[in-house]
């Protein structure tokens, strides 16, 4: 019989103060008069079972992604709310559930948005440059600009010993050259130094086409592959393949030029390039360095009594004074490899080593020798001379640590000569350098290529700013006496400071002082030289 105070059923339905009227229509719980008594623990089963049903709908829809996405889905456990299928901490456990669930999603699709951006950085695919002049129609398809760097130089020399020489100055570089995109994976660089124009293609500096991209069999995202065809930089030396725009002195350290003085630090070839997440191999063959150069064109117009009405210019000279190398002229294979298990923006520790077997026409004429790490002098104060030699092999181990604002690069380096005349000298030298930036800058890393990139300052001259300011130091030493071959042995330390007034600009003060020099006919000399430079590079 119905009790006057039960509750009504939203259907119409009597039911008595012992049943559980559920808002959904025509269901009824109610407990016989026998468990009467017992109708608040009845209650709370039910809006258990009732919330574990809820809550398992929620866990089911709410288990993957798509459901923070489904429009149609929230649109339903909607309805089911307002029908009071779904009380109202239910409905608010699945919404926040399905907002937790959107926050992780989207967060995890940023990572990865965030990773397939350094893939197709690290496959070279295109982007414009902040500060740098391009022209492009599609992006990725094809992009073209111009790229230069003028370099002025002005040394003051203090004569020592058998060292004299006069204060000089001059363009150290003047470079011009392009390098673009072509079907975003493809790309080419040419540039030339007007400095050599009277030397023919030898002032050719770098000229290669490059790809960028897949090859078969290999995971472009996780083992991109790099190759160059024509001329470039061989793989060897931290010290020889960083540009003079990043360096941190005028010239580079004492055996890196010694070394290679013989064969330069470009070569034309083929070099492969791929890397991973800490690590770069590169290997390359190369041929020798073009090295034919013009003698100087002569027009003369008849004059007196030979000139007449027509008379034509008479023109001689411009004859290549040396035809191109052939290959047997001299080849070489190179490998590097570098291992960087911190490369974080100042934050930076790169390891490296290279090895290079270089071969030539049979007792061929090589020649080791450097300046004092300075270019405006001609005087060499450490020189093999001329020897006959087969080939030879080189070798480098280098280390170099970005930590805030400092800086830390070393480097060893060993060349042995296949020369039986001179007994198969072997030559060695070393170098380590810091760099501190008294405004607070960082040098930016290139880790593909393993070297420096532009430094950018914090504040700019002109704006407000006082630029970036570096002050660099570097002991340096290389030994070139060995077997019969008396080339002398020099140690060098320099100081300098380097100032960034703006992205791309930078002057340079570099002191210079021999401290010793062992054999040879500049022994015991010991000059030093101060070199200022004023750069622009885009």
């Amino acid at each position: 019989m119905a009790n006057s105070d039960a509750p009504m059923h939203p259907a119409g339905i009597d039911v008595p103060a012992w049943c559980s009227a559920h808002k959904t229509p025509r269901l009824v719980v109610c407990a016989t008069a026998k468990t009467a008594p017992q109708r608040p623990k009845l209650r709370r089963i039910f809006q258990k079972t009732q919330t574990a049903i809820s809550l398992g709908l929620a866990l089911a829809l709410a288990s993957g992604p798509v459901f923070a996405t489904n429009t149609a889905m929230l649109q339903l456990l909607s309805a089911l709310h307002k029908k009071g299928t779904i009380d109202d901490e239910t409905y608010q456990a699945i919404l926040l559930s399905a907002q937790a669930d959107e926050t992780q999603s989207t967060a995890a699709s940023a990572e990865v948005a965030k990773k397939v951006d350094q893939s197709l950085v690290k496959l070279g695919t295109p982007v414009l440059t902040p500060g740098k002049f391009e022209i492009k129609d599609k992006p990725g398809d094809f992009a073209w600009r111009t790229i230069g760097r003028v370099q002025y130089d002005n040394a003051f020399f203090d004569n020592n010993g058998s060292f004299k020489t006069s204060d000089n100055n001059q363009f150290r570089r003047v470079r011009l050259g392009v390098m673009g995109t072509v079907a975003t994976n493809w790309k080419f660089k040419v540039e030339y130094d007007l400095r050599e124009i009277d030397a023919g293609i030898s002032g050719l500096k770098d000229a290669y086409i490059e790809y960028i991209g897949k090859l078969p069999g290999i995971d472009p995202i996780k083992h991109p592959v790099d190759i160059k065809i024509g001329q470039s930089y061989e793989p060897f030396s931290f010290e020889l393949l960083n540009g003079s725009n990043n360096s941190l002195f005028t010239e580079r350290a004492l055996p890196a030029n010694a070394l290679s003085s013989f064969l330069g630090e470009r070569n034309p070839g083929l070099k492969v390039t791929t890397w991973g997440e800490s690590w770069t191999a590169a290997a390359g063959l190369f041929g020798t360095r073009q090295q034919e150069t013009l003698t100087a064109v002569n027009c003369t117009l008849p004059t007196g009594a030979n000139f007449k009405a027509g008379a034509k210019f008479t023109c001689g000279g411009g004859l290549e004074e040396t035809p191109p190398r052939a290959f047997n002229d001299g080849y070489a294979g190179t490998v590097r490899g570098t291992y960087a298990p911190w490369q974080n923006p100042g934050h930076v520790l790169h390891l490296g080593s290279a090895f290079s077997y270089r071969d030539f026409a049979n007792n061929n004429l090589v020649r080791f020798r450097d300046r004092m790490e300075v270019n405006e002098t001609s005087i060499r104060l450490v020189d093999t001379g001329d020897f006959k030699a087969d080939d030879f092999l080189r070798w480098n181990a280098e280390v170099m640590v970005i930590e805030g604002s400092f800086t830390f690069q070393g480097e060893y380096l060993l060349l042995k000569t296949h020369a039986p005349s001179v007994q198969d000298p072997l030559f060695t030298g070393y170098y380590v350098s810091a760099g501190w930036f008294l405004t607070g800058e960082s040098r930016p890393y290139k880790f593909q290529e393993g070297i420096f990139d532009s430094v950018k300052p914090n504040s700019i001259v002109g704006k407000g700013g006082m630029g970036a300011w570096e002050i660099v130091t570097r002991y340096s030493s290389t030994d070139l006496t060995d077997g019969l071959v008396q080339g002398g042995q020099e140690n060098n330390w320099s100081v300098g400071l380097n100032w960034f007034p703006a992205p791309n600009i930078r002057f340079m003060a570099d002191y210079m002082k021999v401290l010793a020099v062992k054999g040879g006919p500049f022994a015991n000399s010991t000059p030093s030289a101060l070199v200022l430079r004023s750069a622009v590079f885009w």
